[in-house]
C-alpha cells in the first residue's frame, strides 16, 4: 500500500510539472514555425532603409513570439521566384513578399498560395492576384492629394489657362501607376503633363533626365513648366540638382516640386531651395518604417491570428506649414532617432 501511495504522488508530481511547462503565455508560436521575408536588395535610399527596418522588425518579433525566420533579398524577379520556391520546399509557415515587379513574380506567388502557405504582399501589388493579405502605403490617395495641392497652389493660373508640369515616376510597378491615377482623378483639367520620365527611383537618373529636358527643349517649352510632380523624395533632389546647375537661355519659372517620402534630407532643403530658387516643396509621408507592419502581420499569422484583404497605411502632407511639427512626430523619431 505504501508503494502505491508513493507511485501516486510521483504521478501527480509529473502531471503538475508537465502542466506548468505547457502553460499558455498568450504570445508564443508553436515550436519550429518559420517566417520567410523576401525583399528586393538595396544599399541606399528608401529601399535600403526599408530593408534595415524589415530585418530589425523580423528579429524583434521572432524574439517576442518565438519563431524562426529566413530573411532573403535579391537583385531581380527571377531570383525572387527561386527564393519563393525554396521557402515552399522548406515548408515555411508564412511568407512576407515585397515584389520587384508584381507581374514577374506572379508564378512564384501563386506557388506559395497553392502550397497553402499564408502570403502577405507588401507595397508593390500583383494585378489580378489575391494573396492572403496586402499591406501598402495609400498610393492612390497620395496622387489624389497631390492633384488637390496643385489645384490650390495654382488656382489663379488654372482659372486663366493651362499649367504645364513634368512627371518623374519610379518604375512600371503598381505603385507609380496608382499615384498617377490618383493625380489624374483630382487634378484640374488645365493641368497638363508635358512629359513623363521613369527614373528607376534613382536621383542621378532624374537629374540626367531633367538636364536633357532643359537642353533639348525650346525656351518657350522650358519657361512654360510651372511644377514638377515626382513619385519619390530622392527623385526630387535629382531634379533640383539639374535646376540648380542650369545656366541656359531660358528663364525658369518652376514654382513647386512635389515628392513622396517625408525624408529628413528633403525637409532640410525646403528653406534654402525656397530662398535661392523660389521653389516651394511638398512631400507625402511614405516611410520605410511601414514595412514593419507587414512583418508584424506575418508574426501574428504564425501566432494563430487571421487576416485578409488590403490594409492601407495612411499618408500625410508635409510642406513649409507643418515641417517643424512633423519633425517632432513619433514616426519621424522612429525613423531617424531609433536604434532600429
Amino acid at each position: 500500500m505504501k508503494k502505491i501511495r508513493i507511485m501516486l504522488l510521483m504521478l501527480i508530481l509529473v502531471v503538475l510539472i508537465v502542466g506548468c511547462g505547457q502553460q499558455d503565455t498568450g504570445t508564443g508560436v508553436e515550436d519550429g514555425k518559420v517566417l520567410g521575408v523576401v525583399m528586393p536588395n538595396a544599399t541606399h535610399g528608401f529601399l535600403g532603409e526599408s530593408i534595415q527596418h524589415a530585418e530589425a522588425a523580423t528579429k524583434l518579433y521572432a524574439e517576442e513570439y518565438g519563431f524562426e525566420y529566413q530573411f532573403l533579398t535579391s537583385a531581380e524577379s527571377s531570383e525572387q521566384n527561386n527564393q519563393l520556391d525554396t521557402l515552399i520546399n522548406q515548408n515555411v509557415d508564412a511568407i512576407v513578399l515585397w515584389p520587384h515587379n508584381g507581374d514577374e513574380v506572379r508564378s512564384g506567388a501563386q506557388n506559395v498560395m497553392d502550397a497553402g502557405i499564408p502570403l502577405i504582399v507588401y507595397d508593390r501589388l500583383i494585378d489580378g492576384f489575391e494573396p492572403t493579405m496586402e499591406v501598402m502605403g495609400d498610393n492612390f490617395t497620395i496622387g489624389e492629394e497631390t492633384g488637390e495641392y496643385l489645384n490650390q497652389y495654382f488656382a489663379n493660373e488654372l482659372a486663366a489657362g493651362e499649367v504645364h508640369i513634368l512627371e518623374f515616376k519610379g518604375d512600371n510597378s503598381t505603385v507609380p501607376q496608382q499615384r498617377s491615377d490618383g493625380l489624374k482623378r483630382t487634378a484640374h483639367e488645365n493641368i497638363v503633363i508635358v512629359q513623363e520620365f521613369s527614373t528607376g527611383w534613382q536621383r542621378a537618373t532624374a537629374q540626367e533626365q531633367m538636364e536633357t529636358f532643359l537642353t533639348a527643349s525650346s525656351v518657350e517649352e522650358i519657361e512654360a513648366i510651372k511644377a514638377i510632380f515626382t513619385h519619390d523624395d530622392e527623385v526630387v533632389l535629382g531634379v533640383l540638382d539639374a535646376i540648380m546647375d542650369y545656366n541656359g537661355p531660358a528663364q525658369l519659372d518652376i514654382r513647386l516640386a512635389t515628392g513622396v517620402g517625408g525624408r529628413r534630407e528633403n525637409l532640410d532643403t525646403f528653406k534654402p531651395i525656397k530662398e535661392g530658387y523660389a521653389i516651394d516643396q511638398v512631400t507625402y509621408l511614405f516611410s520605410p518604417t511601414m514595412v514593419r507592419d507587414a512583418v508584424e502581420y506575418g508574426a501574428k499569422i504564425l501566432n494563430g491570428e487571421s487576416f485578409s484583404g488590403l490594409y492601407l497605411i495612411d499618408t500625410m502632407k508635409i510642406d513649409e506649414s507643418n515641417e517643424v511639427e512633423f519633425r517632432g512626430s513619433d514616426i519621424y523619431k522612429i525613423r531617424y532617432e531609433s536604434d532600429l
